[in-house]
């Protein structure tokens, strides 16, 4: 193992690590709820987590947006310009959390509408989210602090921040919902307010580590935070991660309106595999936020032939991790299914399967990498293009062809989601091979308009 495999695993590991342990504030609410008596607390707050679920996955641009900009001035050693995108960061953090809060009536209606749902957990589920929007700039805040870690090369504190809000969280959901340790029995909105604490938690931790670990940063307040120039690349660059998250929810809200006309088995089954696929995404994500943030070093320090041979190594780091994943898939898919679910038709569902989740892993891995690498560069622009034409000019046609014409079913629906990653790979494919992402790089001029 090399100098750069150990820079690479140094980064990758934790991330893997703080993947993992991230949607347990959602799992752990759901968990102690289904041992309240009424079922409808179950269905309310896991309809309510959904929603923020997708409230937060598509204002993930936060943590990538940082990580791109910041990643490069660290590699120029220009902490000045590394502090002023975190202020600016933490700016829109606060300004989209407050207009979250501020909407919260409307989304919420409009999530339980799209749900369904009966007249009592759409009421749990509204008092749920009345509590837990508020958490909402805490969220970002953490979010944009995390992105700022990782692109100083920092993979430890986003995993120390995460670790902390899951801890405060579970203790907090045990003490509110049940009325323990002296707490009053608040049920569901107890677990609403556990999630409010644990955010609260993450957030001082993250401001803890940014006091003691990058105190010099704090100084270089910047002379004019509000103005647009030095606001405009930040802006940019956060608006086409947007729309590149916007068309991939577009492709995944379109995948689960095919399914769920098709019925109860299929769409159990399909809830199963998008478990299965989001265990494999965590694996390699991990290098996939290697890559973003040391090509993000190497091209600020202008070390582009490092930049290539970071990025060829991580390239080939994810294709271990995928082939790992899609062998086991291809052995025990259908006994993975079953600790999910005990129903027969469900894991047979699963099982024919295997052919699509399997064989797509290593691809799928190259893929994530080709995201992180991309992200590094701050090639967003690129990266945006790409997404749509996948998403637009091939799945939702292969969708056509393979689920309402062909009549496949289950596996038409993931061989046109397989099209999907495809569309991405043959999209991102030339882009690495040529040097363009090189040139999206941050300038010196940029850095000199942020001050």
């Amino acid at each position: 193992m090399n100098d750069r495999d150990r820079r690479i695993l140094r980064l990758a590991v934790p991330s893997i690590l703080t993947a993992l342990s991230t949607p347990l504030i959602g799992i752990a609410d759901t968990a102690m709820i289904g041992h309240l008596p009424e079922v409808a607390f179950m269905g309310a707050v896991s309809t309510a987590n959904l929603i923020f679920n997708a409230i937060f996955w598509c204002l993930a641009f936060l943590r990538m947006g940082t990580t791109a900009l910041v990643a490069q001035y660290f590699g120029a050693r220009d902490s000045r310009a590394c502090a002023e995108i975190l202020y600016r960061s933490l700016l829109l953090a606060v300004l989209m959390g407050l207009g979250i809060i501020a909407t919260a009536p409307w989304i919420a209606d409009a999530g339980f509408a799209l749900a369904g749902g009966s007249a009592e957990v759409q009421y749990w589920g509204d008092r749920y989210f009345a509590i837990r929007v508020w958490e909402a700039p805490l969220a970002l805040g953490v979010l944009t602090l995390n992105g700022f870690f990782l692109g100083t090369a920092n993979a430890l504190a986003p995993l120390w921040v995460t670790a902390v809000a899951n801890l405060v969280n579970i203790g907090a959901d045990y003490a509110l919902i049940f009325g323990k340790w002296g707490a009053p029995e608040l049920g569901v909105e107890g677990a609403a307010w556990a999630s409010v604490l644990g955010n609260s938690a993450a957030l001082v931790t993250g401001l803890l580590i940014l006091l003691l670990r990058y105190r010099s940063y704090l100084l270089a307040w910047p002379r004019r935070i509000w103005d647009f120039r030095p606001m405009r690349r930040l802006l940019q660059t956060n608006a086409f991660l947007f729309g590149r998250t916007l068309c991939l929810q577009c492709a995944g809200f379109f995948m689960l309106g095919m399914v769920s006309r098709m019925g109860e088995a299929q769409l159990a089954a399909n809830a199963v595999v998008l478990q299965v696929w989001g265990l494999a995404s965590f694996g390699i994500d991990g290098f996939a936020h290697a890559a973003e943030t040391l090509v993000g070093n190497s091209l600020g320090a202008r070390l582009y032939a490092e930049a290539r041979q970071l990025a060829r190594r991580i390239i080939c780091w994810g294709l271990v991790v995928g082939s790992v994943f899609g062998l086991v898939y291809f052995i025990a898919l259908e006994e993975i299914a079953a600790l999910f679910t005990e129903h027969r038709q469900v894991i047979a569902h699963v099982g024919a399967l295997y052919w699509y989740i399997a064989l797509i892993q290593p691809l799928n891995a190259v893929v994530f990498v080709f995201d992180g690498i991309l992200i590094g560069a701050n090639d967003m622009a690129y990266m945006f293009k790409a997404m749509a034409v996948s998403a637009f000019a091939v799945f939702a046609p292969a969708a056509l062809v393979f689920v309402f014409w062909l009549d496949l079913g289950l596996p038409g629906a993931w061989l046109a989601y397989n099209g999907l990653m495809l569309g991405r790979f043959f999209t991102l494919w030339p882009r690495y091979r040529s040097d363009a992402w090189l040139r999206s790089i941050t300038s010196a001029e940029d850095a000199e308009e942020q001050r």
